[in-house]
């Protein structure tokens, strides 16, 4: 993801400008981390939409704010993308292929390996949601696997009866 399409995004997104979770702000940097190494993990492919086509990284900041949301899952993922952009401040300059290398000497460390698998996790949970929880939009990824939903689809959030 571009810097100017992150920054537009997060003008827009009241999850970009309040995330208190922990009674603290949490960087714009931690989610612009988070969003450049979804799309290197999930890039675009023929037959597959990438983490951005599937909104992974709104997926994932409007439902870390659910009360929902694994407290330990959400600390991890910001902490580790912390420690992430302060070990490789140079990601989002990189090649592809640098990129690639850059994670694969993260992942040879035990807590970024562990980072990588959530976001991993996350990423690909946001693809195959429901497009009510905010991703997989247009059913994208279920289109890509020939994926038929179950039924009945959820009408709102977390099984919200109101």
């Amino acid at each position: 993801m571009k810097r100017r399409t992150f920054i537009a995004l997060s003008a827009t997104s009241p999850f970009f400008l309040r995330m208190d979770t922990y009674a603290h702000e949490i960087p714009a940097y931690v989610w612009e981390t988070i969003a450049i190494v979804q799309d290197v993990l999930v890039p675009k492919t023929q037959q597959m939409p990438s983490a951005q086509d599937v909104n992974a990284l709104f997926y994932l900041v409007s439902n870390s704010a659910s009360e929902y949301f694994d407290a330990n899952d959400l600390d991890l993922l910001i902490k580790g993308a912390s420690v992430f952009h302060h070990r490789f401040p140079d990601f989002s300059d990189q090649n592809t292929q640098s990129q690639y290398q850059i994670l694969e000497t993260a992942s040879k460390n035990e807590y970024l390996e562990q980072w990588l698998s959530k976001l991993i996790y996350y990423t690909i949970e946001a693809m195959f949601s429901d497009p009510i929880y905010g991703g997989n939009p247009r059913e994208l990824a279920w289109k890509a696997t020939l994926h038929v939903s179950g039924n009945p689809r959820p009408i709102k959030k977390y099984g919200s009866k109101a």
